[in-house]
């Protein structure tokens, strides 16, 4: 007898678990659910790749690329300090590890910058700036292109205290509406 009643509390039990086990398994009948909108938070935009230029300089009336470029980096390498800007060629257009070519018999148009004009600099401005070294120069040269964006290679040499120093940098133009607009320059060695 006192098997029997232990084998039918058994039973009991077992029938107790797989009815609770069931019951988590099995489907019930949901409430209706309300939607409520998900506020999104301001996204905040994370900097990958080149940085915009807040205050682009577009090319002007009349005025060729590369007295546009000479303008830009005069305005954003030289500050406007007095600057011989001249415009050389890549000798070797596959790769950039040579950089500008700054020789003066690779100069092939210039420009001088004062602190508030600019001129076409003459063959005496070219030797006397080439003999001294002291004035700041800045060589440029065309390295790229597509019908919408141009690639210029940009050297600045310019003198420190003990050492005369070089800046590389990369300006990159886009065409928008007629006009070249200055879209990046950045630092960058090769």
């Amino acid at each position: 007898m006192f098997a029997n009643k232990l084998i039918l509390l058994t039973f009991l039990v077992w029938g107790l678990v797989v009815t609770s086990c069931v019951s988590k398994i099995a489907p019930t009948a949901q409430s209706e659910r309300t939607a409520i909108p998900i506020q999104q938070e301001p996204t905040h935009t994370a900097f990958i790749g080149i940085p915009e230029i807040t205050d682009p300089l577009i090319q002007s009336e009349n005025e060729s690329v590369e007295e546009f470029v000479a303008r830009i980096t005069a305005e954003d390498i030289s500050y406007s300090r007095p600057v011989l800007i001249a415009l050389s060629q890549l000798k070797v257009k596959s790769t950039f590890l040579y950089g500008v070519p700054s020789n003066r018999q690779d100069v092939q148009q210039c420009w001088f910058y004062e602190t508030v004009s600019h001129r076409a600099c003459t063959n005496e401005d070219l030797e006397k700036y080439f003999s001294d070294q002291t004035t700041p120069k800045i060589f440029f040269a065309f390295a790229y292109s597509t019908s919408v964006k141009s690639l210029f290679l940009v050297e600045h040499f310019y003198d420190g205290d003990e050492y005369y120093f070089t800046d590389n940098y990369r300006l990159v133009l886009e065409f928008k509406d007629g006009k070249w607009v200055e879209k990046s320059i950045l630092p960058g060695g090769w």
